[in-house]
């Protein structure tokens, strides 16, 4: 079925209207902050590649990290700032401007892409399992240091005969802190010939090599005790020393287990300096504070800012093969970040300073940072990503984007002549498809011949979110028998909450049509991935089935 596709934007050009922040020249500086492996291997790399470089780690010390005098082409130097934080950063892909903060003394420094490497921080869950820390009670960390540490600090554990770790009891089980466990394991049987027992639900050995080492466990004679539907007992006694009681799942039998050392499992979370910095940068963030938001369009490495890469401990929880995988990938992503300062393409947003009132709502929701605001508003091209948000949420109509139809440009006039001479009735169907999902989808369903309405305009849009309260009341009003939005899945929208913004207006708008007397059902919000050709297809045809019990649209009826 062939289908036409009709652009949308917002108002007409005006003289009035602003063209994009102008930026500075590129510069492919590249600033490295945080410190560890991924760092490392990124600034070892990008040396080689004769990269400028600028290295911030909070860290007093800098070792391990490349200096000026290792690289051997002089015209691309490096400075590396120790001791220092990142406190705050303007500008776009190209040319950010941060402000550093060593002991007080602040700087600015002129980078082309930054890339996000914080360490990691752990935090034991003594008080999840209502236990305190003593001599016979440890963090995992803490036997780390203990083991790999000098051999006066090791020789603490020569009188420690059985020890039991605790893994994912209280929170699901991580396979990083699942290799740490088995790795301590094996060190203790080898070397301290302790009896080991590891107390788990969930063993996670999905990580690298992780099976073979369970195996090894196993071999070397490490207890593994899983729980399902119960979990141990467990009483501190006077000596610090925890006493565990349960029952075997698979024999009813009790058992009890008074350890020498009680080795407690960890949560791992993003460092502060990593969480201060993303809220500075505003860049979204998981659930648990790693400076990438929980968004497929991210992976790898990408945030919601052209220009700012995370990797490694920095966007999740990782080991140390990970890391490298990272910053692998993060070497490959920062050339492609970069593209000329005059490269605008069609669709990217502009601002009408003439009805622009500085409300500042653009700037509260552009979810790529791309809104500057100084004597006035601003939008800096090279951050634009062209969702139309912030067209479709200025009170004042003031934004639109490049390029772009007028809003009205949605009905073409052969759509409305579509109603057969004998007086049955087709709906009319006005169905926004975001570019990234729905439109997709639609293709798809043409290619496999699903059966469409034949009452069925498509309007491209760049991101539901850009679908603004007037585009679906004025689709109504000139020859929409009914409107559906389709946006993509939560967590899946390119920018990150266009598709949450398209509901809401949806949800909103059918309250509206109530009051003016008209069914709300009219008006549809559903999500689609870009491989669900069938879905959208059958999801258009129960539309139009519902439209045909309604009726043809009485609000057009009025205007026509």
């Amino acid at each position: 079925m062939e289908y036409q596709r009709t652009g949308v934007g917002i108002n007409s050009p005006t003289p009035q209207i602003f063209k994009c922040l102008k930026m500075k020249p590129l510069t492919e500086k590249t600033m490295l902050i945080g410190s560890g492996c991924c760092v490392r291997r990124i600034a070892n790399e990008l040396v080689a590649r004769g990269t400028e470089l600028v290295i911030v780690t909070s860290d007093e010390s800098a070792d391990g990290l490349p200096a000026a005098a290792e690289n051997g082409n002089a015209a691309k130097p490096i400075s590396v700032y120790s001791g220092t934080k990142a406190l705050s950063c303007r500008g776009a892909v190209g040319h950010f401007e941060v402000v550093l903060d060593s002991s007080g003394i602040k700087r600015q420094a002129a980078v082309g892409q930054i890339v996000i490497a914080g360490g990691e921080k752990r935090i034991p869950y003594f008080s999840d399992y209502g236990l305190d820390r003593a001599d016979p009670v440890m963090a995992l960390s803490r036997l780390k240091k203990l083991l790999n540490g000098p051999s006066a600090e090791s020789s603490r554990l020569a009188a420690v005969s059985s020890v039991v770790f605790l893994d994912g009891l209280h929170d699901e089980s991580n396979p990083i802190i699942c290799e740490d466990i088995m790795r301590a394991s094996l060190q203790l049987v080898e070397n301290k010939k302790s009896k080991i027992y590891i107390l788990t639900r969930n063993l996670k050995v999905g990580g690298s090599g992780l099976e073979a080492m369970y195996r090894k466990t196993r071999a070397a004679g490490v207890n593994y005790i899983k729980f399902t539907a119960t979990a141990p007992k467990m009483t501190q006694l006077e000596d610090g020393r925890v006493k565990f009681e349960f029952t075997d799942e698979i024999t009813g039998s009790r058992f009890g287990l008074t350890p020498d050392l009680t080795v407690i499992d960890e949560q791992i979370l993003p460092d502060d300096d990593t969480v201060d910095l993303a809220n500075s940068l505003g860049l979204d963030m998981d659930l648990k504070g790693f400076a990438q938001g929980d968004n497929v369009h991210r992976l790898t490495v990408l945030s919601n800012r052209n220009g700012i890469l995370v990797a490694g401990p920095a966007r999740n929880a990782q080991s140390l093969t990970d890391q490298h995988i990272d910053a692998d990938n993060a070497i490959l992503s920062l050339r492609a970040t970069l593209r000329p300062a005059d490269d605008q393409a069609v669709g990217t947003a502009l601002i009408n300073d003439a009805k622009c009132i500085r409300c500042l709502t653009c700037l509260r929701l552009c979810p790529h940072q791309a809104i500057e605001f100084d004597t006035r508003v601003s939008v800096t091209a090279q951050a634009c990503e062209k969702c139309g948000i912030c067209a479709a949420e200025c009170p004042r109509g003031a934004i639109r984007l490049d390029g772009q139809e007028a809003a009205g440009a949605v009905a073409p006039a052969e759509e409305i002549s579509r109603q057969p001479a004998d007086g049955s009735f087709i709906p009319l169907i006005a169905a926004f498809c975001c570019s990234q999902s729905a439109t997709s989808a639609a293709e798809m369903a043409s290619c496999l011949q699903r059966p469409l309405p034949a009452g069925l305009q498509l309007i491209e849009v760049p991101c539901g979110g850009s679908v603004s309260s007037r585009h679906l009341l004025e689709a109504l009003q000139s020859y929409a028998d009914g409107v559906m939005v389709l946006t993509c899945h939560d967590g899946n929208c390119h920018s990150e909450r266009g598709n949450i913004h398209a509901r809401q207006r949806s949800d909103e708008m059918r309250k509206r049509l109530k009051t003016m007397g008209l069914e709300a059902e009219r008006l549809v919000n559903k999500s689609l991935a870009a491989n669900m050709g069938v879905e959208f297809a059958q999801a258009l045809v129960a539309f139009e089935q519902q439209l045909l019990k309604m009726g043809p649209n009485r609000l057009k009826k009025e205007k026509i």
